[in-house]
């Protein structure tokens, strides 16, 4: 496994300090896994490495004072209105579901229920179809009784 050259050599213009570099580097790493494009081509794959990498050749800018306060806002509201779109998507997908859900449920309640009524409206014909003949036979043999 290759790891990055220890000690990290690196240039003032890249940081000022270990501890600002460390810094760039977390927050970029933590930027490539939410899923932020590698700004440079590398043969590591751990997040942490790229970003180190990157800040090592000057991919990244640091901020200070009111401009890092307003570039963590901003990135703050970004990751925040991310997260609010992942969460309504996913509801919608599972209210969609459930929609199904209902939908099957309510066609296979109403084709039972007209299965049944359909063998009732059945039943009730036959059995009207049979006292009709039955009170026809009847009238026919009382005509010919007349007779």
């Amino acid at each position: 496994m290759d790891i990055i050259k220890l000690p990290i050599e690196y240039g003032n213009e890249v940081a000022d300090s270990r501890f600002r570099l460390v810094l760039m580097a977390a927050q970029r790493s933590r930027q490539i896994s939410e899923g932020s494009p590698v700004m440079v081509k590398s043969r590591y794959v751990k997040n942490t490495t790229l970003a180190l990498e990157e800040a090592i050749e000057g991919k990244l800018k640091y901020l200070t004072g009111d401009e890092a306060r307003r570039a963590r806002e901003y990135e703050y509201r970004l990751r925040r209105d991310r997260m609010a779109r992942e969460s309504m998507e996913e509801a919608a997908a599972a209210s969609l579901e459930k929609i199904e859900e209902i939908k099957e449920s309510y066609k296979a309640e109403t084709a039972a229920h007209f299965a049944e009524e359909d063998e009732v409206v059945v039943s009730g014909i036959a059995e009207e179809a049979v006292e009709d003949e039955v009170s026809e036979g009847a009238s026919e043999e009382g005509e010919e009784e007349d007779f």
